[in-house]
């Protein structure tokens, strides 16, 4: 091909290199990279909550002379949390591990709770309810910047739910 030449991505013909659109087949090309790059997963957040993400928790590891933090801090390494685009996958367990995804399509609405504990440390937690029988629904607490993940979420969510042509059902 010349130089300042590609192929369109829709149709394989050459084109401008800053073209925006095909004149063969009339593709809008930005708006065909963005929807290709939608469908791959891309990975938001992976690990495991925090230790500590209630003021109530340090007050028990303060009681306890750290005891409290041990048993915290093993709860928060059987579970890990890994929130992509499409899924969000929690795996529990510290020797046999249990997994658990949830297809964000299949989400129905998130609930946002910010109890004092929580606010005093700058940790909210988010409950996702889901229309998924084997998994209702699923808390999420512990992640850093949560609140904005949350927002993420729910665009991907509703994303999900339009490329994959699926419609709420409304529960009476």
């Amino acid at each position: 091909m010349e130089d300042g030449m590609k192929a369109c991505p829709a149709c394989a013909e050459p084109i401008q290199a800053a073209a925006h659109k095909c004149r063969y087949c009339g593709t809008d090309l930005d708006a065909y990279v963005a929807s290709r790059e939608a469908t791959v997963e891309q990975t938001l957040f992976s690990g495991h909550p925090k230790v500590i993400y209630t003021f109530g928790q340090c007050v028990v590891s303060v009681i306890t002379l750290g005891i409290g933090f041990l048993v915290y801090w093993l709860q928060s390494l059987s579970t890990t949390f890994t929130l992509t685009t499409q899924r969000v996958r929690v795996e529990r367990g510290i020797f046999s591990k249990v997994q658990d995804n949830l297809e964000l399509f299949r989400v129905d609405h998130f609930d946002l709770q910010k109890p004092l504990g929580m606010r005093m440390l700058g940790q909210c937690a988010v409950h996702l309810h889901s229309s998924d029988e084997g998994m209702e629904s699923v808390e999420l607490y512990g992640i850093p910047d949560l609140e904005a993940l949350a927002d993420q979420l729910r665009e991907c969510s509703l994303r999900e739910r339009t490329r994959r042509r699926v419609m709420p059902i409304e529960h009476l």
